[in-house]
């Protein structure tokens, strides 16, 4: 019987998995795209349909769907193992409690509780009143109500701990859930949500990871409490309502961004199903990129109170960072304070406001021009600050060239004036920080690269037995970067077997990753590049292979050269310091050494053709 990894390996292709996370364009037999774990302009993460795998050459990751999973979702096995297997519908054997770890021992708790909350609002006295308030005041019929598992926490002070601790969970295990707020000590607990309508939070794979409680008091000061931070609630990356709209967001080509879950169900009840929220904070960077994975086209839909209005400038500014389109929905003042209010009176309404939501740029200027007047200079010039703050945010040089011009002719103003202001606030802003990667010591990059070079260098071996046998022949070992030095060898070791007539595996890669199981990720990118290699001529990759072997010998004479020199400075130091007669002939003696071999590494290298 296949394992579940077997089993799900053999149900999945690993370039659907990626590509739900972001496009990838087909590069001969292989798919690209700008790797998604470091900062780069030029395509280096490749994925290989033959091998199910994926690497970056730049930033040298790499390994099957299950390890894209683990590292993009930043998660352990066994969560990255529920994934693809609700992924390709297959049915997880009885999970090994050594590999169950704490973040699904909380997802187990959740989904617990969420079971717990839905039968408290459908059968419990108590329940009665917030079901009631859920159908008439908001208009939820029975099927909604169940679609979205929404439910009641009793008004009571361990109902649900007693719960979970009845279903074999420990106290640790409780309070690290966040369904519980410790008492003082930090052992003893009570319920965090009390009396509360509840929102299971459901991340963008369909496990619920926090709840959002909304209070049935009306003298309550927290109306709305949310999970706090644990090992698989994050509130900067979590989205409610993705996980139920990521098809439509696909099919529509876009997502709206509203304020509360109300404001989701709504949406979705009133025909715009493409329709998340931001559950308990502002909306992050981390949010954005998931939504990304779905679509560039963002719509906000923010109350148009003060309040609102900021935190839309807020958000759309992130939104402009990460180059997303952005448009605003906005309703008409004094119609309804929300799309769910909105939905209640006339949902095609609703629908309209979302199919014409204007540009963000051009919300704003409506916005700040709207009690514009002309001979108020006061006036404005606050509009052209606020106008102008918000044009600088703008990523694209054509949208800001575009909206200086509307600006200069809105408020009749020389457009050479609102250029010079943007000049000198740019002027006044602090560089940013150069990156790590450009920030980086001289011989870090020149590591990269003789990495690089190594890795093409070994994937002409892996293409033609010719190219290996003259790699082989011209190639000194030693100019090979440390991680490189195995891979080159098993394989020398590989075609001196396969001469030999010996019984091996068709593909030099399983052999390597035979013997050395470590090797699996280096051996695996050759693959990929060696497809890359196949559109040369005999000629381009001699020339090229000739290329790489005088780099590596070069960098190697480098190295000597520089180690050298150093011990010829610390050689001068010594006879500098030296007493006696002998021990400064003994250095004489050492001093010319060290300098012809100096002079025979300049040698070679000025007769290195790279």
């Amino acid at each position: 019987m296949p394992t579940n990894v077997e089993e799900i390996k053999s149900r999945l292709d690993i370039v659907d998995v990626i590509q739900e996370y972001f496009p990838l364009k087909q590069a001969g037999v292989n798919f690209k795209a700008n790797c998604p774990f470091h900062q780069e302009k030029t395509p280096s993460f490749m994925v290989s349909r033959e091998r199910q795998m994926w690497h970056c050459f730049g930033c040298n990751e790499g390994g099957d769907m299950f390890e894209f999973i683990k590292k993009i979702e930043n998660i352990d096995f066994p969560e990255a193992l529920k994934i693809l297997a609700a992924k390709a519908g297959v049915e997880l054997r009885r999970e090994d409690p050594k590999t169950t770890s704490m973040r699904t021992r909380i997802m187990n708790m959740n989904e617990l509780a969420a079971d717990w909350f839905a039968a408290e609002l459908v059968s419990s006295t108590a329940g009665a009143k917030a079901k009631d308030y859920l159908q008439k005041t908001r208009g939820l019929a029975d099927e909604l109500i169940k679609y979205w598992q929404l439910g009641y926490a009793l008004d009571s002070w361990d109902a649900l701990g007693e719960h979970l601790r009845s279903r074999g969970f420990t106290k640790e295990e409780i309070i690290q859930s966040g369904l519980v707020v410790p008492k003082s000590g930090g052992y003893e607990y009570y319920d965090r949500f009390r009396d509360r309508i509840m929102f299971p939070i459901v991340d963008h794979h369909g496990n619920i990871v926090g709840f959002t409680g909304r209070t049935m008091k009306a003298d309550e000061q927290a109306k709305y409490v949310n999970t706090p931070q644990t090992a698989v609630y994050n509130k900067s990356e979590v989205i409610f309502g993705l996980y139920q709209a990521k098809q439509f967001i696909k099919e529509q080509n876009s997502v709206v961004i509203v304020e509360g879950n109300m404001d989701v169900i709504g949406s979705a009840k009133g025909g715009v199903k493409n329709v998340v929220a931001v559950s308990g904070t502002a909306l992050t960077v981390e949010q954005i990129r998931i939504l990304q994975r779905y679509t560039n086209n963002i719509i906000f839909s923010f109350d148009t109170d003060t309040a609102g209005v900021r935190a839309a400038e807020r958000a759309i500014a992130i939104a402009w960072a990460a180059e997303a389109n952005v448009r605003v929905a906005v309703i008409p003042h004094g119609l309804a304070k929300d799309p769910d209010e909105l939905v209640q009176k006339d949902p095609a309404l609703w629908q309209k406001l979302v199919a014409a939501a204007p540009l963000a740029m051009d919300y704003f200027f409506a916005l700040h021009l709207t009690d514009y007047q002309p001979d108020n200079i006061e006036r404005k010039k606050i509009i052209a600050k606020n106008l102008l703050n918000l044009i600088l945010k703008l990523e694209s040089p054509i949208e800001q060239d575009f909206y200086l011009k509307k600006l200069s002719q809105e408020l009749n103003i020389n457009e050479a004036s609102l250029r010079a202001v943007i000049h000198k606030t740019r002027n006044s802003v602090a560089p940013p920080k150069t990156t790590s990667a450009l920030s980086s010591p001289r011989q870090d990059i020149s590591l990269n690269k003789k990495s690089a070079v190594a890795n093409r260098l070994l994937s002409f071996m892996l293409l033609d037995r010719d190219y290996a046998v003259y790699v082989s022949e011209h190639l000194v070992p030693e100019s090979l970067p440390q991680d490189w030095l195995p891979v080159y060898k098993l394989l020398v070791i590989y075609y001196t077997k396969q001469a030999s007539n010996e019984s091996l595996p068709h593909n030099p890669v399983d052999f390597i990753i035979a013997a050395d199981p470590s090797l699996t990720n280096a051996a695996n990118s050759l693959i990929i590049k060696k497809e890359e290699l196949r559109v040369l001529s005999y000629a381009e990759a001699v020339r090229e292979i000739q290329q790489h072997l005088d780099y590596l010998k070069k960098s190697l004479a480098q190295s000597k050269q520089t180690s050298l020199k150093e011990e010829l400075r610390q050689a001068e130091r010594a006879l500098a310091l030296a007493a006696s007669a002998e021990e400064q002939d003994a250095l004489h003696s050492e001093i010319e050494t060290i300098l012809r071999r100096l002079n025979e590494l300049s040698a070679e290298l000025k007769d290195t053709d790279f």
